[in-house]
């Protein structure tokens, strides 16, 4: 190996270890940097839980300064209440310990009573029992200190107020933190009294239904099914129907539905043919109806001429009866036979296209269109239209 092939190695061997302690130390400076970006965040995170804590704190105090107050009241209260008990028993000779037992148990008994009293309120079950065992004791404790008070009389009123002091702005805050009756809008009080109204009414109208309905809600959970649907279920269970539905209520209505079977049946008239003369009546405006009067004049036909030729003949309703008046005056019925008018025809044929076909025509709707006239006509005119949508078939 020559001199020069020597020195060149050697050089580029300290080029490459040159070039690797650059990169150690540029790894070091990356890992330092990485380090005291960890630092700063790890600081960030805890300044922004310290700001957090504060915050909660601060919203906890402030919701809870009531109850902070009536603890600075009741400790204001219970102290000097407790002193003069003391003092008290301590008049009749009792022992130390024994005078301040019976102390702590007349200042405590009010609270024990207040304690359990807001456990019930949170439960939503009843207080009074708590309530009265609260006020009782406290008032016990507020006539010792009153009976037993030194020096001037208004001294004894305050030593009354404060045993009555704790329990009572105790029981302020509760009253400013849980809702009560008074607390609801005047339309939720006045749905809530016509509620009771209408549940007084059915169970004075539906005894019955109302015992059922009781039973099935006893049945049931709390809230579990709803009040109506209960009284639903209860009425079914009772009349085997619909709410507001009875079997007298059945009863009548079969009665009026046969009943108006039989009058549509005597009147020759269905609710279909009601429904067309109603139809027919809006689209041609014939002007004759069931309310005129039977005979009522009619000066011209259908085809626009005469009706009844120089005798000048009425027609008599919707049956088509015409009579001639004679020159003595007398009256005879008379049934022309009469060719079949194109303009009738024109009608009847336009009142079948609008039926949905001629076997749909009645003699009845007939009349309506062409506006009366002698029944065979009529016929003759339905038979006639029947007959030719027949061929064109």
């Amino acid at each position: 190996m020559s001199a020069n092939t020597f020195f060149e190695e050697r050089r580029k061997d300290r080029a490459a270890e040159r070039e690797e302690d650059r990169r150690d130390r540029e790894f070091e400076r990356e890992e330092a940097r990485q380090e005291r970006r960890e630092r700063k965040a790890e600081r960030r995170r805890r300044r922004a839980e310290l700001r957090r804590s504060r915050t909660a704190l601060y919203a906890k105090s402030r919701n809870g300064s009531d109850t902070i107050g009536a603890l600075a009241v009741v400790l204001c209260s219970v102290i000097p209440s407790m002193y003069f008990q003391l003092r008290a028993l301590d008049g009749q000779s009792l022992p130390a310990l024994i005078s301040l037992c019976l102390s702590v148990m007349l200042e405590c008994g009010p609270w024990v009573a207040t304690v359990a009293g807001e456990r019930a309120k949170r439960a939503d079950r009843p207080v009074t029992p708590f309530r009265l065992a609260m006020w009782g004791c406290a008032s016990f404790a507020a006539a010792i200190n009153f009976s037993h008070a030194p020096g001037a009389p208004w001294l004894a009123w305050v030593l009354a107020a404060s045993s009555y002091g704790g329990v009572f702005f105790w029981e302020l805050r509760g009253w400013g933190r849980t809702k009560s009756r008074s607390t609801r809008t005047k339309s939720q009080r006045r749905n809530r009294r016509r509620d009771r109204r209408h549940d007084r009414r059915r169970r004075r109208r539906f005894p019955i239904v109302h015992r059922r309905y009781v039973d099935i809600l006893t049945a049931t959970a709390v809230d579990a099914l709803d009040r109506e649907e209960a009284w639903r279920r209860a009425w079914r269970d009772v009349h085997g129907a619909a709410v507001g539905v009875t079997a007298p209520v059945l009863a009548a209505r079969v009665s009026a539905d046969k009943a108006l079977a039989t009058a549509v049946e005597d009147a020759e008239m269905t609710p279909e043919s009601i429904a067309v003369e109603l139809l027919i009546d809006s689209l041609f405006g014939t002007g004759r109806g069931d309310d005129g009067p039977a005979g009522g004049p009619s000066d011209e036909s259908p085809s626009g001429g005469p009706r009844g030729g120089a005798h000048g003949a009425k027609t008599l309703g919707r049956k088509g009866k015409r009579v001639i008046r004679t020159g003595s005056g007398r009256t005879a019925p008379k049934t022309p036979e009469r060719p079949l008018d194109e303009a009738d025809l024109a009608r009847v044929r336009a009142l079948a296209d609008m039926l949905g076909g001629a076997a749909k025509l009645s003699v009845k709707t007939v009349g309506e269109v062409v506006g009366g006239g002698n029944t065979r006509y009529l016929m003759a005119l339905r038979d006639a239209v029947r007959a030719e949508r027949k061929r064109i078939r």
